[in-house]
């Protein structure tokens, strides 16, 4: 191969593969056009590459990545956007669902001990907690804890399974640890965790319950009122 030719025009050579050609001393980074060996900066980058490190990669001086980094980051540039910002929030609730129900199937796994059902489906609860806690953040969702846990409810296989079930699920997950003499002392307190957070689920639930019946009967109440 040409080590002078100038490549970047008329053939788009994976990036990796020119870095790994440029280490190994087989291909001169002086052959590459300044918008290929920008592209190239960018892959290094984000393998966290130094200025330097890159600079020495591809013989030049700090001075000429600086301006690389500067075009990629002015390329990078957003300016605020509705719906940029509607398919980023869309995208990032997508992968959080798609990463829970990939631990829920995790945890339902024929091969997996006690220990680990459990940490896979308290991972599961994690991941569903942080999307609301972000939805929330970013003004989707309202900042009223007693509302949002009131209603909890854990989807898996299609089936929606209330919080009587999982305390259900849970002792028998308990009982299979125990008889098989796997509940250890870790178990022990991942199955501790989980029950607090379905007690406190329980209590906010009876807490919107009692609030719904209050609201109710002040809304008969006014209504016999202005009948009267």
């Amino acid at each position: 191969m040409d080590n002078n030719k100038e490549i970047g025009k008329e053939e788009e050579s994976p990036h990796l593969s020119i870095i790994q050609k440029i280490k190994d001393g087989t291909l001169s980074p002086k052959a590459l056009t300044p918008d290929l060996r920008k592209r190239c900066v960018r892959v290094l980058r984000d393998d966290g590459y130094t200025t330097s490190q890159i600079a020495q990669i591809f013989d030049i001086t700090d001075r000429q990545i600086r301006r690389d980094v500067e075009q990629i980051n002015r390329e990078n540039a957003l300016s605020p956007n509705i719906e940029f910002a509607k398919e980023s929030v869309g995208g990032m609730v997508s992968k959080a669902l798609t990463h829970h129900d990939y631990l829920v199937r995790l945890s339902n796994g024929k091969d997996i001990s006690p220990a680990e059902k459990i940490q896979a489906r308290v991972a599961a609860w994690q991941v569903i907690k942080g999307l609301v806690e972000k939805l929330q953040s970013l003004g989707y969702l309202p900042l009223k804890p007693q509302e949002m846990i009131s209603d909890i409810y854990y989807h898996q296989d299609n089936a929606i399974k209330s919080l009587e079930e999982l305390k259900g699920e849970l002792s028998a997950i308990e009982k299979v640890a125990q008889e098989s003499g796997s509940l250890d002392d870790d178990t022990k307190g991942q199955i501790k965790l989980i029950q607090q957070k379905l007690e406190q689920a329980q209590i906010a639930q009876e807490i919107k319950d009692l609030a719904d019946k209050n609201n109710n009967k002040q809304e008969d109440s006014k209504t016999e009122e202005q009948n009267g």
